[in-house]
C-alpha cells in the first residue's frame, strides 16, 4: 500500500497532530521532517513497529536507534541520573540539532523497562540517544503522544540521509505508513551526537554543531546582569574571566576548554552600545579590555543557558523574578555595587573596586569543586587602583 502523505504547508496542525499520534499508537511507521534530516519513526514501546522499522532500514543488530522526546522534563524522567553536563547541554541545545547519549541501564529508567526487542533496539550497550527536533509540528506530536518515539534517519542503512520527503520515499519505498512533508530540511546535515557522563562529554559524531561549539555549550556559564550592559556587568565579566584564568593557570581564551564561559547582559540594554570611555580606561589600566564590548539585552535564552546568574542589585533580581520566574533559583545578588553612569572618573574607579570585591567573594562559588584546590591568584585590583 502506498504511503499516505500529509503536506504540512497545506494541512492544518489540528489535523496532522491527531492523525500522526493515532498512526503511532496503531504501530505504524511515520516519516518525520526535522531541522537536520528526515527521520523514520515509531513508538519505542511497540515491538511490532520496532521490528518493522529495523527491517525497513536494513539495520544490523547492536546499532542503537535514537529516540525523540518532547523536551528536558521528559529527559529527566527517562534518565534520572543525567548529571550536570547532560542537563546543561539539553537546557541550551533543545529543541535543536544535538543528540544526547546517556546511560539508561538503571532500573529507575523507563527505557530499561521497555519490551526486550525495543530495549535492545534503543540501548544495546546500556546507553540511549535522545533528540528533541526543532520542528514545531513534530514537537506537538511528541508532546501529545507522551512517550519516546524512535527516530532514525529515513534511509537504508549506509545510504545518504534524506533531506526531503521525496528522498525518503525513494529510499524506503512503501515501508512508511505515513509521511509528513515539510519541504527541504533546514540544515541538511545530521545532528551532532554527544555522549554525556558525570566526568564530562565526548562528541561521537560532528554534525550541525562542531566539537568546539559543543565545548562552549557544555562549559559552566556565568552571566552578569546590570541595566544597560555598558559598565557594571561588563566590568564584572572581564574581571571574573581574569580571576578564573589566574586561578586555573590558563589564558582567558582557554577558559572554555577548561569548562568556563563568562558573559554579561542588561535588563534594559540598547543592543550594540559601547562601554563609556571612563570605564574602558579604568579597566585598561588593569591590563584588561572592554574596547570590543557591545551591550546585549537579557533574554530568556541567556538565562536558560546560565548556570549562575549574578545581578548587580536587588532591583535586577526583581526584574528576573517578574519576567522569568523559572530562573530565580540560579540567580544571586552582588552586594555593594554603585552605578557610575553619568558620574566622574572617580565614580568609575570606585565601581571597578566594588565589582572586584563582589566577584572575589563569589569566585569559589563560581569555580567547580575540583578547581577550587587551585592556588588562588586573584588580581589585587584595589592595590592597582591605588597606584594610579
Amino acid at each position: 500500500m502506498a504511503s499516505k502523505i500529509l503536506r504540512l504547508d497545506t494541512v492544518p496542525d489540528q489535523t496532522v497532530v491527531p492523525q500522526t499520534v493515532d498512526a503511532l499508537r496503531r504501530g505504524e511507521l511515520v516519516v518525520f521532517p526535522t531541522e537536520t534530516v528526515y527521520g523514520l519513526g515509531c513508538l519505542a514501546s511497540s515491538q511490532d513497529a520496532v521490528h518493522r522499522l529495523i527491517s525497513a532500514k536494513g539495520r544490523r543488530s547492536g546499532h542503537a536507534l535514537p529516540v525523540a522526546i518532547s523536551g528536558c522534563p521528559a529527559l529527566k524522567r527517562l534518565v534520572p541520573n543525567l548529571g550536570t553536563i547532560g542537563e546543561r547541554l539539553a537546557r541550551r541545545c533543545w529543541p535543536g540539532p544535538v543528540t544526547i547519549v546517556a546511560d539508561t541501564s538503571s532500573n529507575d529508567s523507563p527505557i530499561a523497562r521497555l519490551p526486550e526487542l525495543c530495549r535492545q533496539a534503543v540501548m544495546p550497550c546500556g546507553s540511549t540517544g535522545f533528540r528533541v527536533p526543532d520542528q514545531p509540528v513534530v514537537l506537538k506530536i511528541l508532546q501529545e503522544v507522551g512517550e519516546p518515539v524512535i527516530l532514525t534517519s529515513a534511509n537504508l542503512s549506509g545510504n545518504p540521509p534524506a533531506v526531503c520527503a521525496d528522498e525518503a520515499m525513494v529510499g524506503l519505498g512503501d515501508a512508511p505508513d505515513l509521511i509528513l512533508d515539510a519541504g527541504t530540511a533546514r540544515f541538511r546535515v545530521p545532528s551532532t551526537v554527544v555522549s554525556v557522563a558525570d566526568s564530562g562529554c565526548k562528541v561521537l559524531r560532528e554534525g550541525v554543531l562542531t566539537k568546539e561549539k559543543i565545548e562552549r555549550l557544555t562549559a559552566k556559564m556565568i552571566l552578569f546582569v546590570c541595566t544597560g550592559n555598558t559598565c557594571r556587568s561588563p566590568m564584572a565579566e572581564v574581571i571574573c574571566a581574569d580571576m578564573l584564568a589566574k586561578r586555573l593557570g590558563c589564558s582567558v581564551d582557554d577558559l572554555p576548554r577548561r569548562g568556563y564561559v563568562v558573559m554579561s547582559a542588561g535588563t534594559s540594554a540598547n543592543p550594540g552600545s559601547a562601554t563609556p570611555r571612563a570605564a574602558r580606561e579604568v579597566i585598561s589600566e588593569l591590563g584588561l579590555s572592554l574596547d570590543d564590548h557591545r551591550s546585549q539585552p537579557l533574554s530568556e535564552y541567556l538565562l536558560r543557558c546560565a548556570d549562575l546568574i549574578c545581578v548587580v542589585s536587588h532591583s535586577h533580581l526583581n526584574v528576573i523574578i517578574d519576567m522569568w520566574p523559572g530562573h530565580r533559583d540560579r540567580a544571586t545578588v552582588l552586594e555593594g555595587i554603585s552605578d557610575p553612569v553619568g558620574g566622574t572618573r572617580a565614580d568609575y574607579t570606585r565601581c571597578a573596586e566594588e565589582v572586584r570585591r563582589a566577584v572575589a567573594a563569589k569566585i569559589d562559588e563560581i569555580l567547580d569543586p575540583a578547581d577550587r584546590a587551585s592556588d588562588p591568584q586573584s588580581p589585587n585590583l584595589s592595590a592597582e587602583l591605588c597606584r594610579q
